[in-house]
């Protein structure tokens, strides 16, 4: 096995030194596995978080974004860094759902633990239509659990925790488009009727 680690990027917030080479090693790593797919995956799993974490972050043009303000879902929230592979192709796969508006839909994309100004150029050369927020201090990974990149999360239109998925998915595929439907018709309280791949409700899996 060839060990690898993230790059160092000058001026950005870091865990302590051991949780930091653990952390970046497991990014990378998995980064690795994901690239070597010939495609985007297709499945959500079922995100039993008891609430919604919070997320209060700077967007990359400078504007603040509170998830709790928004007027409601669904909302992708999107974990990724410049350097992850996987994470390039996904981009693009969510701003062409962002393009086609099948629902009402905000997406959130999070840069993790980078300058500015190397997610600046990254974007520049990349636009997208939705918001990037920067994760700086790695605050918001750890709060929303994210062990490795591309992560994705669903809220509802509740924004109450959906769905999640922990590899790059295809969100123009076939299945994605109902599943966001059902959320933005979901009533607080009612769980999603299945995951996206059709197997089993989160009723069921409880």
């Amino acid at each position: 096995m060839v060990t690898v680690t993230a790059p160092e990027f000058r001026g950005a917030h870091r865990l302590n030194a051991g949780q930091g080479r653990s952390w970046r090693v497991l990014l990378i790593a998995s980064s690795l596995v994901l690239a070597s797919t010939s495609s985007l995956a297709e499945e959500l799993k079922p995100w039993f978080a008891e609430t919604t974490p919070t997320l209060v972050l700077d967007r990359l043009d400078g504007a603040r974004i509170d998830l709790a303000e928004l007027p409601g879902g669904p909302v992708i929230v999107h974990f990724f860094a410049t350097w992850c592979a996987p994470c390039i192709e996904e981009m693009a796969s969510l701003n062409a759902l962002a393009a086609q508006q099948p629902v009402q839909l905000t997406i959130l994309a999070v840069d993790v633990g980078e300058v500015d100004a190397r997610v600046r150029t990254f974007f520049r050369e990349r636009p997208v239509s939705f918001p990037i927020l920067l994760d700086r201090d790695r605050s918001a990974m750890k709060a929303w659990h994210v062990e490795g990149l591309p992560t994705s999360f669903v809220l509802d239109r509740d924004l109450s925790p959906a769905f999640k998925a922990e590899e790059p998915l295809d969100w123009t595929g076939p299945a994605v488009i109902p599943v966001l439907t059902r959320l933005s018709q979901r009533k607080n309280g009612t769980p999603a009727e299945q995951t996206i791949d059709g197997s089993q409700s989160r009723e069921e899996i409880r």
